[in-house]
């Protein structure tokens, strides 16, 4: 897959990865740290970069009903599929490597997608851009598996340490970290995903997908928060170094 490539990420979104996002363990786990981050802090507007189906949003409506929430993503069929799970958010399609939205948020969450972009620095600076008070991240770092270069259009999996550097040198200064996984989910789930090449994750999820998913959710919940292979950083913007704003 290229990682770049709008109209793999449309066909993908059409027929998919829609179930995976809402039910897959992994998915859910990482829903439920973003949620308990959001929780920490206050905010009135949101905007999810890469926003995909909207499974985060549509949850983040449930808590947060007063909350303005915005979604953004260069895929025109995620987009599609955001919209009828969530009527009442405002979305945008578009490719946020090369431009950013002339609009500040409160919060701003990225979550899965610099892995997928080679330029993940341009994106830093575009999100710096529209980020009013707070970001959150969440990419893997560690070993990169094959399946997750041909079947998930990864470009990366960031050293430890690298993301937060990255951040601090492109417009946020990072405040907390979370390094989140092991063992079951780094390095034991993601082993076995290479094993079978990431097959069984995507499509529909039937009723024995969903009892499976949920049983491996109960065990993720014993990963360690302090150690891992899915860092998620929450962030305050810096500074806005540059213009190519919508």
């Amino acid at each position: 897959m290229h990682p770049l490539d709008v109209s793999l990420y449309d066909r993908g979104w059409e027929t998919k990865w829609d179930d995976m996002k809402m039910y897959g363990p992994f998915s859910q786990h990482l829903r439920r740290m973003l949620v308990s981050v959001l929780s920490s802090v206050t905010f009135d507007t949101l905007l999810d970069v890469g926003c995909g189906q909207g499974s985060l949003l549509a949850e983040l409506y449930v808590k947060y009903p007063q909350a303005e929430l915005f979604g953004l993503d260069f895929s025109s069929a995620a987009i599609e599929l955001a919209q009828q799970r969530l009527p009442e958010g405002k979305f945008f399609v578009m490719d946020i490597t090369a431009s950013f939205l002339n609009m500040k948020f409160d919060m701003v969450v990225c979550s899965e997608v610099l892995e997928h972009i080679p330029d993940d620095e341009a994106v830093m600076r575009n999100l710096a851009c529209m980020t009013g008070k707070y970001l959150i991240i969440s990419s893997p770092q560690g070993r990169m598996r094959r399946f997750e270069t041909s079947e998930m259009g990864h470009v990366r999996n960031y050293a430890k340490g690298e993301l937060v550097r990255k951040l601090d040198t492109n417009g946020f200064t990072p405040l907390r970290v979370i390094e989140w996984g092991f063992p079951f989910y780094s390095p034991l789930y993601r082993n076995i995903l290479e094993l079978f090449r990431g097959r069984g994750t995507d499509g529909k999820f039937g009723t024995t997908r969903k009892v499976i998913s949920r049983a491996l959710y109960g065990l993720f919940s014993m990963n360690s928060s302090k150690r891992g292979d899915e860092i998620v950083v929450l962030a305050r913007p810096t500074n806005c170094s540059h213009v190519g704003s919508l």
